[in-house]
């Protein structure tokens, strides 16, 4: 095994090879033409197949007879019904590209017309024969050049060349065949082991000496019948009888086959002998029915689809191993097509640089709804629930939601464990957080120059949007320190309109809604964009300023609790803005002023205790008893002795100057 490459700090690099090594890599060398084969004989002009029988047939006509067994035919069709039977589609060979999603639709409209089923079917005898020819019939057609029909041909008349092209023959020439245009026969190979088989290696040759044996002892069985079953008529004559007598009596003999009565000269006798039966007749029928599993087993891979089974168990698993040869057949002709006339058409219609769409099969086992429903009923008691799409995507149509008057109905006796409520209900869901310190967010929006801005208590971040009804209680609400109150602050932001006449809106980032997004998605929960990102709307006029030379926002933003709504269609009828330019000032928010007295009590919280008691707690030390207490607060504080006095008692006022006089020295003795 050679080492690899490796560099001096003994890190693995790439090494291109020199271009003329690298040509000599590209160009084929164990090439077919020219004789270099040696598994075949080199003829010039049309490459022979490895297939004993085809070599030494003229016209390879030698397997249709095969076609004539019943055992191979309703096997055959039953493995051309399975693929044909299976719903088909035309994807885009890029989505992210118009052009390919037209191709694809275009395609798919031509498909329809012309019939996909029909040609399907006839192109599936490729499998049998080892390949299958069909010829395009290319026209215009809406502008565009389409299929206008597609002519399954009979294969044993093409062959390849040495130089890999396909040649038609003709009762002129079937030496070197005639030339084809390029781009007008599609041709689907099958069964080669290598690609050194341009004709493949069809079913029919597997399929040659069981069908041979079981028509020799169909054959021979009927003669084995026709012995023994009836018996043999005799006659007999004196000897010297004249040869005209003995004429008679033969004539006599074989009108004895088919009448009932028969007239003989007089002095001749006619008597039925009985052979004795030296073999038995489950002999012959025991060989055909060997030959029928062996013709389905190579057809079909199994013989369950076709006689009777020994057991459920063995049946799935012969079952599961058709799928597969079913699979196999729908990926070939697709491949095949995709590769050839896909290709094709979009070259001509939509450029070679376009990527091709793909024709594809839906080949997936059914699956077991009795087992699936049980599955989704131990889900639903741990709070799990299909969304409506995947309840269709499982059960198919057909099915209606009880009506919330049904669902609400009291139960029978023997139904009270299936009782769920209206509630829970799958609907559609618009989850969002207001926004608290509004008039913060307004305000900077009238320093940049807005007109007009959407009302304070329409302020908000949309956390969910979900069209696809989802079960609200499933969802839950948000839990931990930020489940009533969001605070954002800082990250990055950016002031955007959605669209030319879009709303103009303040993204910001922010990992906890982000969070919260993905876990109402994984939900069941729908999302009409491809991403989110948390913003706060805020107006839908920006007037002259352009939202891309605005200074985004930088402050905080403080959201409340999580708002769960129906979605409205009528949403945008609510719309309401405010004008910035004639409102008064809006002024800080009480929200604001919070903030500023929180961050100045953290910076001079102990000065400015000082500066508001003065005295007051060295006088309170002082106290000797609680009239002296309340003298004190009195006469320092200017507040009114008797509700002093009723609160003090209510708040446990001792309670809290114990636990004063441990947290600090400066109160010690304040009681007794």
């Amino acid at each position: 095994m050679p080492k690899p490459y490796r560099s001096r700090n003994n890190i693995a690099t790439a090494v291109r090879p020199r271009p003329a090594a690298l040509a000599a890599l590209a160009a084929p060398v164990a090439t077919t033409a020219d004789g270099r084969d040696v598994t075949r004989p080199f003829v010039q002009g049309l490459q022979q197949p490895r297939d004993p029988r085809l070599l030494r047939s003229v016209d390879w006509g030698v397997y249709d007879k095969i076609l004539e067994d019943d055992q191979v035919y309703s096997t055959l069709q039953q493995r051309r019904g399975a693929v044909v039977s299976r719903d088909w589609n035309v994807v885009p060979g890029d989505e992210d590209d118009p052009r390919s999603v037209a191709a694809a639709a275009a395609l798919r409209d031509n498909l329809l017309r012309i019939g996909w089923d029909r040609v399907t079917d006839k192109m599936l005898y490729a499998p049998f024969y080892g390949y299958a020819v069909a010829e395009l019939m290319w026209e215009p057609h809406n502008g565009l050049l389409q299929f206008g029909r597609i002519h399954i041909r009979h294969a044993r008349r093409f062959r390849y060349n040495d130089q890999g092209e396909l040649r038609l023959l003709t009762p002129r020439n079937m030496i070197r065949g005639e030339e084809l245009p390029d781009r007008k026969f599609w041709v689907a190979a099958a069964g080669a082991s290598d690609d050194d088989e341009p004709y493949g290696r069809g079913l029919a040759e597997w399929l040659y000496w069981p069908t041979l044996f079981k028509r020799n002892g169909v054959r021979f069985w009927n003669n084995f019948t026709d012995r023994f079953s009836t018996p043999t008529a005799v006659g007999k004559y004196r000897p010297g009888t004249p040869d005209t007598e003995i004429d008679n009596l033969l004539a006599a003999l074989q009108a004895f086959a088919t009448d009932s009565g028969i007239a003989i000269p007089d002095g001749m006798a006619i008597e039925l002998m009985h052979v004795a039966q030296s073999g038995s007749i489950t002999n012959f029928e025991t060989l055909c029915k060997y030959m029928d599993g062996a013709i389905a087993k190579v057809v079909l891979s199994q013989t369950m689809t076709t006689d009777d089974g020994a057991s459920l168990s063995q049946a799935k698993v012969h079952a599961g191993v058709k799928l597969e040869v079913v699979k196999s057949d729908a990926d070939l002709l697709s491949d095949s097509f995709n590769e050839g006339p896909a290709r094709w058409f979009t070259d001509w219609n939509f450029g070679p640089d376009v990527a091709a769409p793909r024709v594809m099969r839906d080949v997936e086992e059914e699956l077991d709804t009795k087992h699936q429903a049980e599955t989704d009923e131990v889900l639903s008691r741990t709070g799990w629930v299909r969304t409506e799409e995947s309840f269709r995507d499982t059960y198919g149509d057909g099915y209606e939601r009880k009506t919330p008057e049904d669902a609400g109905a009291k139960p029978s006796a023997g139904d009270e464990r299936h009782a769920s409520f209206a509630a829970d209900d799958p609907r559609p869901l618009y989850v969002y957080r207001r926004l608290l310190n509004a008039a913060e967010l307004l305000e900077w929006a009238r320093a940049q120059g807005f007109r007009t801005a959407l009302l304070p208590e329409e302020l908000h971040v949309t956390v969910a949007y979900s069209r696809r009804p989802v079960n609200w209680f499933g969802v839950g609400s948000c839990w931990g320190e930020d489940r009533h109150r969001l605070v954002v602050e800082g990250g990055p932001r950016l002031v955007e309109q959605l669209g030319e006449q879009g709303a103009v809106v303040l993204h910001f980032a922010d990992d906890r809604l982000e969070n919260r997004h993905r876990e109402m998605r994984r939900m069941g929960a729908s999302w009409d964009f491809p991403s989110y990102l948390p913003h706060v709307t805020l107006t839908y006029d920006p007037g002259e300023v352009d939202p891309a030379n605005v200074a985004p926002y930088r402050g905080r933003l403080v959201f409340g609790p999580e708002i769960f709504e129906p979605i409205s269609d009528s949403w945008q009828d609510s719309v309401r803005e405010v004008s910035l330019a004639e409102a008064p000032s809006i002024g800080p928010s009480p929200d604001r002023t919070d903030r500023l007295v929180d961050g100045l009590l953290a910076a001079e919280g102990p000065r400015i205790a000082r500066a508001m008691t003065g005295d007051l707690i060295a006088r309170i030390a002082q106290a000797q008893s609680e009239s002296d207490l309340l003298e004190i607060l009195r006469d320092g504080a200017g507040i009114d002795e008797q509700p002093l006095y009723e609160a003090l008692h209510r708040a446990s006022f001792a309670m809290r100057i114990d636990a004063a006089r441990s947290s600090t020295s400066s109160v010690e003795g304040i009681l007794p």
